[in-house]
C-alpha cells in the first residue's frame, strides 16, 4: 500500500545527491504511483461510508453515507464523480448523497429496492430534521435530482463507466444489497458494503464467486465478535414471544424499517399463535421487499407470512390494540423516534410485556442508552422500565467467522478494513493469518494501489 509523502521531492537533483551520499530514504516514504483511493467516510469507525477511487481515466464513488449518532457526513469529494455506486438502502451509506446534488449531476447506479429504500429514508430523515428544528446540508429538491439521475441495475451485471467496468453481486445482508468489482487500470478492487454469507429469512448469503481480486474494501462491524446462532436466536425469539403471550402480555418488536420483513418471517417460521400488527415506516419498507421478489429469498413464504400480519393505519388503533394480547413489529429501532415510543409510554410499567430488541442499538441512542441504564429517555420522558427488556441478534451484517472466511474464500492481494471500530486489530489479525497485506486507514486519508 502507497502513501502520499512530501518527504523526499522526486528530482534529479535530489536523486543524485542522495546516490553520492550515500543518504537513506525515511523507512516510511513509498514511490506514489497507480489508482488513487481517497477515505472520504467510514475508516475506523461505523457509518458514512464514502470511497473515491480515481483511475487514469474515471472516478468513481462508492457511497456517500451518513452518521447516525451524530449527524456526521463525510468530506466532499474535490472532484466531480464519474459515477457513484451504492451497496444498499440503509442510511448510513446513503444518508449525505443529495449533498452532492448541490453541485454536481452524475449517474448514481443501486438496485430498484435500494432506490426505494432510499427515497423512503432521505424524505424521513428530511421530516424528522423539520419535527426537532435541525438542518441537514440538503433538501427535498437535491432527493429529487439524486433519484432523476439514479440507473437500476441488477445482480450479475455489467456496467460500463469509460474505460472501466463494474460488476454486481448479491451481498445478503438487505433486500437488494449488492456488492461491486471494479475493474480499472488492470486491477479489480471489490468493494463490499455490508454483506453476510449466511442465509437468513427474507435474502440468502452473499454470492462471493467474484474472480481474481487485487483489493478489497471490506466492511467490519462484527470483526471482534460472533454471531449467535440464527436457529438458537429464532427459537429464543419465538420463546420469548410465546411466553409474553401466555402472561396475558403483549410483546413489543423495535425493528428498522428495512428489517420489518425479517422479524417477520421470523414470527412466521415460529407458528406464533395470536395477533401480529405492523406499524411506522416498516409498513412501506415490507412493500418494497414484496415489490422485488427477485431479491428475496422465498417470496411466496413473505406472502404468506403477511397475510397474517394487521398494518396498522390510524393513530387510534394503537391504543386499541393494547387491550389483548398482541405481537407489535414497529420502528425505530433505536427507539429515537417512530411509532416505539407510543407503545413503551403505555407499556413500560406492565411487567407481563416485553420488549425484544433484535437489531444493533447504536450508541448515543434512547435504545443504547436503555440497554445500559434501564431506563427509557427521550426529551419528553424519563421511564424505569418494568418491561422484561430481552436483546437477540437478527444482524444481516457478517460474524468475526464469517469475516474470516470471506477472505480465505477470496484470497486477495491486499485487504482495507473500514465500517468498523476495530478495524485496525483485524487488519494486523488478517495480515499474521493469512499472510495477506491489510491496512487500516485513517479518515481522510489517500491512498495508492
Amino acid at each position: 500500500m502507497k502513501k502520499i509523502s512530501n518527504n523526499i521531492r522526486k528530482t534529479n537533483t535530489k536523486k543524485n545527491i542522495i546516490k553520492k551520499y550515500n543518504i537513506k530514504r525515511p523507512t516510511n516514504t513509498k514511490k506514489v504511483g497507480g489508482i488513487k483511493v481517497t477515505c472520504l467516510g467510514g475508516f475506523k469507525e461505523v457509518g458514512k461510508n464514502a470511497v473515491l477511487i480515481e483511475g487514469k481515466t474515471e472516478k468513481i464513488l462508492f457511497e456517500f453515507g451518513f452518521k447516525i449518532d451524530g449527524s456526521a457526513t463525510p468530506t466532499m469529494p474535490k472532484v466531480k464523480p464519474d459515477a457513484m455506486f451504492i451497496s444498499h438502502g440503509h442510511l448510513d451509506h446513503l444518508g449525505s448523497i443529495p449533498m452532492l446534488y448541490r453541485k454536481w449531476d452524475f449517474p448514481i447506479y443501486g438496485t430498484a429496492p435500494t432506490k426505494e429504500f432510499a427515497e423512503l429514508l432521505l424524505k424521513d430523515s428530511l421530516k424528522i430534521a423539520r419535527l426537532n428544528k435541525t438542518s441537514r446540508e440538503f433538501n427535498d429538491s437535491h432527493v429529487k435530482r439524486m433519484l432523476m439521475n439514479w440507473k437500476t441495475i441488477r445482480y450479475n451485471q455489467k456496467i460500463k463507466v469509460g474505460n472501466s467496468t463494474v460488476e454486481v453481486y448479491d451481498a445478503g445482508h438487505l433486500s437488494g444489497a449488492a456488492m461491486f468489482v471494479l475493474n480499472m487500470d488492470g486491477k479489480r478492487i471489490l468493494y463490499t458494503g455490508d454483506f453476510k454469507l449466511d442465509d437468513m429469512r427474507t435474502v440468502g448469503g452473499a454470492n462471493i464467486n467474484v474472480g481474481k481480486i487485487d483489493v478489497i474494501f471490506m466492511e467490519t462491524t462484527y470483526s471482534s465478535r460472533e454471531q449467535p446462532s440464527r436457529a438458537e436466536t429464532e427459537k429464543e425469539l419465538g420463546r420469548l414471544v410465546r411466553e409474553t403471550l401466555a402472561k396475558g402480555g403483549i410483546a413489543v418488536l423495535p425493528t428498522f424499517a428495512a428489517r420489518a420483513s425479517e422479524n417477520i418471517l421470523v414470527l412466521h417460521k415460529q407458528k406464533i399463535k395470536g395477533p401480529i400488527y405492523l406499524d411506522g415506516m416498516g409498513k412501506r419498507a415490507t412493500e418494497i421487499v414484496m415489490a422485488y421478489p427477485q431479491f428475496t429469498r422465498n417470496s411466496i413464504e413473505l406472502k404468506n407470512a403477511m397475510k397474517k400480519v394487521h398494518k396498522i393505519q390510524k393513530h387510534t388503533e394503537r391504543t386499541d390494540i393494547l387491550k389483548k394480547p398482541c405481537v407489535i413489529v414497529t420502528t425505530g429501532g433505536c427507539m429515537d423516534g417512530g411509532p416505539v415510543v407510543h407503545y413503551i409510554k403505555h407499556l413500560y410499567a406492565k411487567p407481563e410485556c416485553s420488549l425484544i430488541l433484535t437489531g444493533f442499538q447504536i450508541p448515543k441512542t434512547a435504545g443504547r442508552y436503555l440497554v445500559d441504564t434501564g431506563r427509557f429517555v427521550n426529551d419528553e420522558m424519563d421511564l424505569k422500565i418494568k418491561m422484561q427488556l430481552h436483546q437477540l441478534s437478527l444482524s444481516g451484517h457478517a460474524g468475526r467467522t464469517e469475516l474470516f472466511r470471506f477472505v480465505k474464500t477470496i484470497r486477495p492481494k491486499q485487504v482495507i478494513c473500514m465500517h468498523g471500530d476495530q478495524c485496525e486489530r483485524f487488519a494486523t489479525e488478517i495480515s499474521g493469518r493469512f499472510s495477506i497485506e491489510a491496512v487500516s486507514p485513517k479518515p481522510d486519508e489517500v491512498l495508492f494501489i
